[in-house]
Parts: C-alpha cells; sequence; structure tokens
C-alpha cells in the first residue's frame, strides 16, 4: 500500500547541512523499500547563518536535484503511480514579512503547505515552544488570506495554541498539523490537544503522526506500539478521515525502533493491519486523506 508522507527535513540536510544524498534518511533506496508515492520535502527556515529567505532558495535550488520528480503545478487527477514529491515551508520567517517572497516561492514551486511558525516567534506569530497566549500579528492574517486564495494549506504543527484557533475561524482551506501527535498522551508543546484533533476533523483537513521519540512518549524508547496508541486515540475521537503520517525523517534524532527511515512503513502498515484497521481505513491513514487535503487546497486555487 503506497504511503504518502507529510514531512520530511531532507532538503535542509543536503542544501544547508552539506549532508550527502546517499548519507540522508530520505534516499531513493529508503523511499523504494517504503513503497512511499509522495514525499513532501520541507523548506525549512530553522535558525540560519545568512537568512531564512536565502537558505529557502537555496533549498528550492536543491529540490531540482532530487532523484524524485517535484510536482510543481497542478496536481494530478489521481494518486501517482511513480514515486513524485511536493514542496512545503516550515517556518514563515522565509517570507520576511513580504507577501511578494511567498509569491515568489509558490509561482516557481507551487508550495503546498506553508507552516508558520517554526520553534522561534516570526512576523506572522507565536510558536507553540513559547507558550504564549498571543494570536496571528497583521502580517499573519494577510498571509493566510493570500494562501487560501493560492490553495496552500496552513500547517499549524509549531503554531501556538491561540495562533491555531484564529487560523481555524480565518482560513476557507481545511486547516492541517502535518506532523504532530496527540498532547494528552505525551505532553508535549508540539502536540494537539484533543479540542484541537476535533477541529481539525471539522475543518475536514489533516493529522500527520509524528515518529518523533519525545512527541510520542516522554521517555523511554519508542515502539510501533507507540506510534499506534497515537493512532488509535486519535481514531476514537473520529479522525478516520483526516488522519495520515508526517514522518519528520532527516529532522529527527529519536525514532521507533521498527521505523528508522521509510523502509519502515510496511511494517507499521501491517501492525495496524494487525490491529484491526480495515483496508479502507489504511489506505486512507497512507495516502487517502493527505492526497484528498491536496487536491482540495489545489482546486481551490484562483489565480
Amino acid at each position: 500500500m503506497r504511503i504518502a508522507d507529510a514531512h520530511c527535513d531532507t532538503l535542509y540536510e543536503i542544501a544547508i547541512k552539506g549532508t550527502k544524498p546517499q548519507d540522508c534518511v530520505v534516499t531513493p533506496e529508503t523511499i523504494k523499500q517504503g513503497d512511499i508515492g509522495l514525499q513532501t520535502f520541507a523548506l525549512f527556515a530553522s535558525r540560519p547563518q545568512g537568512t531564512a529567505y536565502e537558505n529557502g532558495r537555496k533549498m528550492l535550488r536543491t529540490s531540482y536535484d532530487l532523484p524524485v520528480p517535484i510536482l510543481r503545478g497542478k496536481l494530478p487527477d489521481s494518486f501517482p503511480t511513480e514515486t513524485c514529491g511536493v514542496i512545503s515551508c516550515e517556518g514563515g520567517e522565509m517570507f520576511e514579512g513580504s507577501l511578494e517572497h511567498l509569491r515568489e516561492f509558490d509561482d516557481e514551486t507551487r508550495l503546498r503547505m506553508v507552516a508558520l511558525t517554526w520553534n522561534f516567534e516570526n512576523e506572522i506569530a507565536s510558536p507553540a515552544k513559547e507558550g504564549t497566549d498571543n494570536k496571528l500579528k497583521p502580517f499573519g492574517r494577510d498571509l493566510v488570506r493570500e494562501m487560501d486564495r493560492r490553495g496552500i494549506l496552513a500547517d499549524c504543527s509549531h503554531l501556538n495554541d491561540a495562533g491555531f484557533y484564529e487560523v481555524a475561524e480565518l482560513s476557507t482551506l481545511p486547516i492541517i498539523a502535518s506532523h504532530s501527535d496527540c498532547r494528552w498522551l505525551c505532553n508535549h508543546f508540539r502536540n494537539l490537544t484533543k479540542d484541537m484533533v476535533k477541529v481539525i476533523i471539522e475543518k475536514k483537513g489533516f493529522i500527520g503522526i509524528n515518529f518523533y521519540g519525545c512527541f510520542l512518549k516522554e521517555s523511554g524508547q519508542t515502539t510501533l506500539d507507540d506510534v499506534i496508541r497515537h493512532v488509535d486515540e486519535m481514531m476514537e475521537l473520529g479522525a478516520e478521515d483526516i488522519l495520515g503520517f508526517g514522518s519528520d525523517f532527516d529532522g529527527i534524532d529519536e525514532w521507533p525502533v521498527e521505523l528508522p527511515d521509510p523502509s519502515g512503513f510496511p511494517a507499521l502498515l501491517n501492525a495496524l493491519k494487525n490491529r484491526g484497521y480495515s483496508d479502507t481505513q489504511l489506505e486512507k491513514m497512507a495516502h487517502g486523506n493527505l492526497w484528498r487535503v491536496l487536491k482540495t487546497a489545489d482546486n481551490a486555487r484562483v489565480i
């Protein structure tokens, strides 16, 4: 069963950290072993040497050298039969408070989703890491409106709670959390509350289960059972039509023992099947839900 992964940091590893492509976690070999049909490659802002904008441009140039073809225009009607990639942005500081910079990136590569913040305050909003009650800044509201017009999903995985709820009210597109888990199972600021999950369900959005060990449980080595525990909890809330995977590969240093790289996806799906999930439910989790929300955004594009 083919996988759609909502988040990896491979472009940052190659373009900014200088890691050789063959030494990354996400490689042609692991993609093939994991039966990845669609990989989301993030332009990751971080705290760069130079500027986030310059690093974003560098990662975008590197994306043309990836061994996976990037879908830079309108998405095909059906889920790809050959492995493809799409581009997202993790950290809106890359736009430096300029809608023109958003348009520049989007015009070149068709951004599919933008995480409004990473772990630091920017011109858009405050991050979950800082724990503030600040809502979106004026530029943040303008940015979300322009993203709606361009069919770019607002990714709230790193956004603070107050910002999350304002995006949910403001955006006309489904709201997503590309790589987050259950806060009530693991009390990490990057995870979602039950109410947030319910809002995303109501908005027909998307949540990608993150494989980072410290998001799955608060201490100790994680296993597939820990991933499944978070899947079970979200499914109990009614997340069947919005749940998928956002591995965070090439951006994490702790992972379940059976999930060191994309090659572990078949084992995860098999474990979920043994747990009692139907083929229909597994197909939605594997790729159907992410593909549906990407298509929804693509079809909403008005420029």
